[in-house]
């Protein structure tokens, strides 16, 4: 399902799940904002004002730290102007987040404050969930650079609501190219492999993101045992009209997470982006779609939704 104006995300879920029963829910979009903390141009209050209606946003293709701080090795990196612009207009949206401690990538080189490696961070509403640092947390390796199972080594962060529900989010960003199915296949496999050796009680593992699948037959191999995708349709989530593509995903077990609702819905990044253009900068690059032009306003990826039950308990 696609929501095509801004003024519907409110009434998204109750239409999605119009014959089901669960009175209260968490909603979860799951964002890629193409090089966020680089294009001059983002529209970062826009953007804020599109998912501010959700109580976790994740997002991948952080490209640069919204924060000053000190890296694992000891070594400091100094506040990005494009990216706090970005978490400032959240700020005002009322999300607080939680930011990886460092960036990861394909290369041998990271904390390079470059396009080549992305920083994790996830956006959450505090009177509705809040981070448990006892849950199964942070990156999934310990060296985030050139991993030899990950193109960009995927990070957890777990969360806790006020009713006792909790659950572990782990935000991926999986190798890109029609030809690297059987890379992304292992990188999916290894995201399981880790979450299987936890020795965490939990076992409500939601893996979402930037999957970069390209069709319905890769996600039916990639998808690891005992996982579904809730984009099981394989519903296109780019925003390049020219060439649709199934690329994020939102996997999770349901022997083991009955919370997770199946409640999947695709956002339309151009409809909802529509009311906020500025004329004054000339014609909405979604009428007629300039796809690079669009990108650097916005992103090249439409937000994916779905809900977590507080309904049901907590069954571990």
């Amino acid at each position: 399902m696609k929501c095509l104006a801004g003024a519907c995300l409110l009434s998204l879920f109750l239409l999605l799940n119009a014959s089901i029963s669960h009175a209260e829910t968490l909603s979860v979009a799951s964002f890629n904002i193409q090089f966020l903390g680089s294009f001059k141009k983002r529209d970062d209050v826009a953007l804020a004002k599109i998912v501010a209606p959700f109580d976790i946003v994740v997002v991948q293709e952080l490209v640069a730290p919204p924060v000053a701080g000190i890296y694992p090795d000891s070594s400091a990196y100094k506040e990005d102007i494009e990216a706090k612009e970005f978490t400032d207009a959240m700020a005002a949206e009322g999300f607080s987040f939680v930011l990886s401690p460092e960036d990861t990538g394909t290369g041998d080189r990271i904390h390079t404050g470059g396009t080549g490696t992305e920083w994790y961070i996830t956006f959450y509403k505090p009177e509705r969930v809040l981070p448990d640092a006892e849950l199964p947390s942070g990156f999934l390796a310990e060296d985030r650079s050139n991993h030899p199972d990950y193109e960009r080594v995927p990070y957890a962060t777990g969360f806790k609501t006020p009713n006792g529900t909790d659950f572990v989010l782990i935000s991926v960003h999986l190798m890109p190219g029609a030809s690297e199915g059987d890379r992304r296949k292992h990188e999916l496999d290894s995201i399981a492999a880790w979450i299987n050796v936890q020795k965490s009680a939990e076992q409500d593992f939601i893996i979402l993101g930037d999957m970069n699948i390209e069709d319905c037959e890769e996600l039916a191999s990639a998808v690891p045992k005992g996982f579904v995708s809730l984009n099981n349709s394989c519903s296109s989530t780019n925003t390049n009209i020219n060439g649709p593509k199934p690329y994020d995903h939102v996997l999770y077990r349901p022997a083991r997470s009955p919370e997770v609702l199946p409640s999947f819905a695709v956002l339309d990044l151009i409809d909802a982006t529509r009311p906020y253009w500025d004329l004054a900068l000339g014609v909405f690059p979604g009428d007629p779609y300039d796809h690079n032009i669009f990108r650097q306003y916005y992103s090249d990826h439409h937000p994916v939704l779905f809900e977590i039950s507080l309904d049901l308990g907590d069954d571990d």
